[in-house]
C-alpha cells in the first residue's frame, strides 16, 4: 500500500528550513536565499512533492496561473514571445496557459473567456487586430483579471501596453536602402489594417518623402500566406521598371521576398536588395545573411511581465503605462549599392 503523498512540511523538514520558507519557494510569494532555495528544490525532487494547486488557490485566492493569447503560435515571432514570457513565469512560480486566436477576434473572445473561467491571475494578449480588445474596455473590462496588451496594442483604453517603435524601424530600413542608391523600393506587406504594420508603412513613406521620392512609392499587398505574398512580389518584379530593393515588413514577408527573388533567378543583393523585419536564426542560416529590423523580443517579454506583476500587486490603483521600445537595424549581406547596369526585366522574366 502506497504511503501518503509528501506535504510541504515534509519538504521543509528534509531541507532544514521553516515551512514558510519552503512555501515561499514553491509559491514564489517572497524571495528566499539561494542556499535555502537550493535545499528546498532538492528536497522537492527527492520526495517527489507536487503542489496541490486547487488547495493552494482556495487558501490564497491565487491560482498562480497566467493566460496568454497570441494570433498564431506557428509564427516564429509569437513563439519567441511565448518562450520569453514562459521563462519569466517559471522564474516567479507561475504556470502559463497558452491559446491562439488564429487572427480571429471571435475566436480570441472565446479563448479569453475560457481562460477567465480557469480563474487565471493575469492575462497577456497579443490582439487579433487593433479593435478586438476595445469591447473589453467597457462593461466587460471588469470581468478580466489584470491584463497587458502586447505588440498589437491598438486603441483599447484602460490597458497597460507594450509596443515597438515600428515607424522608426520602417524609416531606418528605407533610409538604409536610399543611402545605397535605391530609388525603386517596394514595400511588401500582408495587412492594410494592423496599426504596427501601418506604422512601418508610415516610416517608409516618411523616408521616401524626405528624399524627394514620394512618387516612387510601391506598396505591395499579398495576403497572410506565404504563397500569396510570394506571388504578389513576383508580379512587382516582373514590371518593366522593377524594384531594385524590397522592404519586407514581417519575417514571413521577408521569406516570401527571398523565395520570389530566387525563383526569378535574381542575385541578392547584386540584382535585388532585401530588408526584413524581426530577427531570427533562419535569417543567418543561408548566405547572404538578411539585413533586418530587429524588434526587442526579450524586452517585450520583460516589460509586459513587469507590468503584469505591478498590476497584480497594486491593482487598479496603478497608473496605466504605455511602453514603447526601440527597434534596431541590423545591416548584413542582403543589401548592397544599386548597380547602374541592373538586369532588365526581360533578362529574367520566365518565358
Amino acid at each position: 500500500m502506497r504511503g501518503k503523498p509528501p506535504t510541504i512540511r515534509d519538504v521543509a523538514l528534509r531541507a532544514g528550513v521553516s515551512v514558510a520558507s519552503a512555501s515561499n519557494v514553491v509559491n514564489g510569494n517572497r524571495p528566499v536565499g539561494a542556499e535555502s532555495r537550493r535545499r528546498v528544490l532538492e528536497a522537492i525532487e527527492a520526495l517527489g512533492y507536487r503542489t496541490n494547486r486547487v488547495a493552494s488557490a482556495l487558501r490564497s485566492k491565487s491560482t498562480r496561473l497566467v493566460g496568454m493569447v497570441v494570433p498564431d503560435i506557428t509564427n516564429v515571432f509569437f513563439a519567441s514571445l511565448v518562450h520569453g514570457i514562459e521563462t519569466l513565469a517559471e522564474r516567479d512560480g507561475y504556470d502559463l496557459l497558452l491559446v491562439s486566436s488564429s487572427e480571429d477576434p471571435e475566436i480570441e473572445r472565446r479563448r479569453i473567456e475560457a481562460l477567465v473561467a480557469r480563474r487565471i491571475d493575469g492575462l497577456i494578449v497579443v490582439p487579433a487586430n487593433d479593435d478586438s480588445m476595445v469591447a473589453f474596455a467597457a462593461a466587460e473590462r471588469a470581468r478580466l483579471p489584470p491584463t497587458i496588451l502586447l505588440d498589437r496594442a491598438g486603441a483599447a483604453p484602460g490597458f497597460d501596453t507594450v509596443t515597438a517603435d515600428c515607424e522608426a524601424g520602417g524609416y531606418a530600413a528605407t533610409r538604409h536602402l536610399i543611402g545605397l542608391g535605391h530609388r525603386e523600393i517596394a514595400l511588401l506587406t500582408h495587412s492594410k489594417h494592423l496599426r504596427n504594420i501601418s506604422q512601418r508603412v508610415a516610416g517608409y513613406r516618411r523616408a521616401l518623402a524626405e528624399a524627394g521620392l514620394s512618387e516612387h512609392e510601391r506598396i505591395v499587398f499579398g495576403g497572410h500566406d506565404l504563397d500569396g505574398l510570394r506571388g504578389a512580389i513576383e508580379l512587382e518584379l516582373h514590371r518593366a521598371d522593377p524594384a531594385t530593393a524590397i522592404f519586407a515588413v514581417t519575417n514571413v514577408c521577408a521569406l516570401a521576398a527571398i523565395k520570389a527573388s530566387r525563383g526569378l533567378g535574381l542575385d541578392i543583393p547584386a540584382d535585388i536588395s532585401i530588408v526584413g523585419f524581426d530577427d531570427f536564426d533562419w535569417m543567418l542560416a543561408l548566405r547572404p545573411y538578411l539585413t533586418t529590423v530587429a524588434q526587442p523580443i526579450d524586452e517585450f517579454a520583460s516589460a509586459s511581465w513587469r507590468l503584469l506583476m505591478l498590476r497584480l500587486r497594486q491593482g487598479v490603483s496603478a497608473e496605466i503605462e504605455r511602453v514603447e521600445l526601440p527597434c534596431t537595424l541590423k545591416v548584413r549581406e542582403s543589401t548592397g549599392r544599386v548597380r547602374a547596369n541592373l538586369l532588365k526585366t526581360t533578362d529574367f522574366v520566365k518565358n
